[in-house]
């Protein structure tokens, strides 16, 4: 199976080619609140080195939410172009499932945590095995305040709220979100994507001043 993969959540912009549940190729840059110029340079660029309008691809991965509000719609914004002009679907891939898959943790729970604004995160809890990630929470936003974090912590972007808590940093990657989108293919296509919209998980009154 053939997959264009986009990640546009957080700061990153990263774009991939993956195939058989490999990359193949890559690019990726911190580069905040300039997904929407990069984006269309970056696919340029990819394309170039490896022949995308020349390879049958089957569907556009695009990581979904929760994250930064524009660049979850730059990101999805872009996805549906290219899905409209190659006849594609959309495969919509849980942005902490992709934080949770590329830490490498083996665990009965740990908690995702991304970084929202202010003091407030997303987070969700997971398990893994060798094999298996399993969701055991949905996702939420809450103010640093009201978690109650317990177990192992994976997180992005939080440094300044964590204190002491021990930590893995992990981020989200167009990588991940390809790979996911093949494996969980059946599940999670989308044949009629214009209608998507992101998951913003309404983040945005949490932590605001009165």
């Amino acid at each position: 199976m053939n997959i264009f993969a986009i990640e546009t959540s957080t700061d990153w912009c990263s774009i991939a080619f993956i195939q058989n549940e490999k990359c193949l190729s890559k690019i990726e840059k911190q580069i905040p609140r300039k997904h929407a110029e990069k984006l269309p340079e970056f696919y340029k660029s990819l394309n170039q080195k490896m022949s995308l309008d020349k390879i049958n691809l089957d569907a556009i991965a695009i990581s979904i939410g929760p994250g930064s509000f524009t660049g979850l719609r730059v990101g999805l914004g872009f996805a549906k172009g290219l899905a409209f002009a190659k006849g594609l679907p959309i495969v919509p891939v849980p942005t902490l499932q992709t934080i949770a898959t590329g830490c490498d943790i083996i665990s009965d729970e740990f908690t995702v945590l991304l970084y929202s604004h202010s003091e407030v995160v997303f987070h969700q809890k997971f398990s893994q095995t060798k094999d298996r990630l399993r969701a055991l929470t949905q996702e939420k936003a809450d103010v640093w305040s009201a978690l109650n974090l317990s177990g192992e912590i994976v997180q992005y972007g939080c440094e300044a709220l964590m204190n002491d808590e021990p930590f893995i940093s992990s981020s989200p990657s167009a990588e991940m979100t390809g790979i996911l989108a093949e494996k969980y293919f059946d599940d999670w296509v989308v044949h009629t994507p214009f209608e998507l919209v992101p998951n913003y998980i309404s983040a945005f009154t949490l932590g605001a001043k009165k």
